[in-house]
């Protein structure tokens, strides 16, 4: 029986999104609409402080739909049941990208008040921003900033129509061409998200360097991802909404990749301390120093507890995985300490106890009013397009053989 058959006698239920999510999406849409208004006024207050808050709320939300993008490309390269599964979710997160990049252009107003190589006078007088002019510079800056959400758009949107396509016509040729167009738009996407974040969070620092730098931001961002999809998709799938189709093993593949995520996370993250720290060059070592002294080494010790011990001990459990309850409160859990994770990275480069820090308004550990206007503004906007675009379509591919047969086992 071929799987064109396999899809037609067993139909995947056109299920969507109930009125619950319509509330959240109301919700969310108040308060994104409430903190960029307290970010118009933040503006004029204090804008350094502003952009700075904007930069760190800015990298903790694109990530949802950067390392959506990440992940449907990987699923559709390596295949299986969990990412047909989440194909949905992960293309809903792809979907923002558009509001993303109108995040991003409100960041352009601020590049003198975030970025050292911004200013003449600074780079006249610092060897190590002289060196990086050729490539640090506002043109090339925004160019580059163009052609990767071209390329990721590009991407997506083509395997976004492929999926329309599968769900009108059934054709089973289009999943071996999902799956080819998917491979080589994997490495690309690696390569132009791994620069975005040495342009958009490393290039703040006057004189750091890391080659794992963009990797460690990016892999966490793949975390946060199923982190979400786990959650939205457990809460969508309560009362056996579809017919066992988002099962228990579903469920246990994904706490499988965010466990071994994690693990890569912390790989990336230790070995970049590794390499800087034995090495005790000032104009690296820094980096760290600002990041282990007063409040900001207990942040540090918060961040290795919440982003891999906690979650590695929980994710060892093969029954956690695929209790949706238990495994529900682990991807909370990821997502609130990958929040701190992302403040403690870009904060101090601002409010560090550098003197050398050119464009730092405070020494030290600092939360500002407009960290909180910022982060609840974009998430507010990001989470209300984001269930916005989960409402256009099925939460399932219709016609995709390999959401079927449903199994008998029902989600709690």
């Amino acid at each position: 029986m071929s799987d064109h058959n396999h899809d037609e006698l067993i139909p995947v239920p056109d299920i969507r999104l109930g009125p619950k999510a319509t509330s959240v999406e109301r919700v969310s849409g108040v308060i994104g609409a409430l903190g960029l208004l307290l970010c118009v006024a933040a503006y004029f207050a204090n804008r350094q402080e502003f952009f700075q808050s904007y930069l760190f709320a800015f990298i903790y939300w694109s990530g949802f739909a950067i390392g959506g993008i990440g992940v449907l490309l990987m699923g559709n390269t390596v295949g299986g049941i969990w990412c047909v599964t989440s194909r949905r979710f992960l293309e809903a997160k792809m979907r923002t990208l558009p509001i993303v990049f109108l995040f991003f252009l409100v960041l352009l107003l601020g590049l003198k008040d975030i970025y050292p190589w911004t200013h003449p006078d600074l780079v006249a007088h610092s060897p190590y921003l002289h060196q990086r002019q050729p490539y640090l510079n506002v043109p090339f800056f925004i160019a580059r900033i163009v052609l990767y959400f071209a390329i990721w758009l590009f991407w997506g949107m083509r395997l976004y129509r492929m999926s329309d396509r599968q769900d009108a016509t059934g054709d089973p040729t289009l999943r071996e061409r999902m799956r080819a167009f998917s491979a080589p738009g994997l490495l690309i996407f690696v390569l132009t998200a791994t620069f975005a974040y040495f342009d958009w969070i490393l290039s703040a620092d006057a004189q750091y360097y890391s080659t794992v730098y963009g990797a460690m931001i990016l892999i966490g961002d793949v975390l946060q991802t199923f982190a979400l999809t786990i959650l939205v998709m457990v809460l969508a799938s309560r009362g056996d909404r579809f017919g066992g189709r988002i099962n228990y093993s579903v469920l246990h593949d994904l706490g499988n990749l965010m466990f071994a995520f994690t693990i890569f996370w912390t790989y990336l993250t230790a070995s970049q301390l590794i390499i800087t720290w034995p090495a005790n060059l000032p104009q690296e070592l820094q980096w760290y120093l600002d990041r282990v002294h007063g409040f900001w080494k207990w942040m540090a010790a918060f961040v290795a507890l919440t982003m891999f011990a906690i979650p590695f001990l929980a994710l060892l459990s093969q029954a956690r995985k695929r209790d949706p309850q238990r495994l529900i409160r682990v991807a909370i859990w990821l997502l609130v300490a990958r929040l701190v994770d992302i403040f403690w990275i870009v904060m101090p480069t601002f409010r560090d106890l550098s003197p050398s820090a050119p464009l730092a308004t405070s020494k030290g550990f600092t939360i500002y009013w407009t960290d909180f206007a910022a982060f609840f503004g974009l998430g507010g906007i990001w989470i209300y397009v984001y269930l916005r675009q989960l409402r256009r379509r099925p939460l399932l591919p219709l016609r995709d053989p390999r959401v079927s047969p449903p199994m008998p086992e029902v989600l709690a």
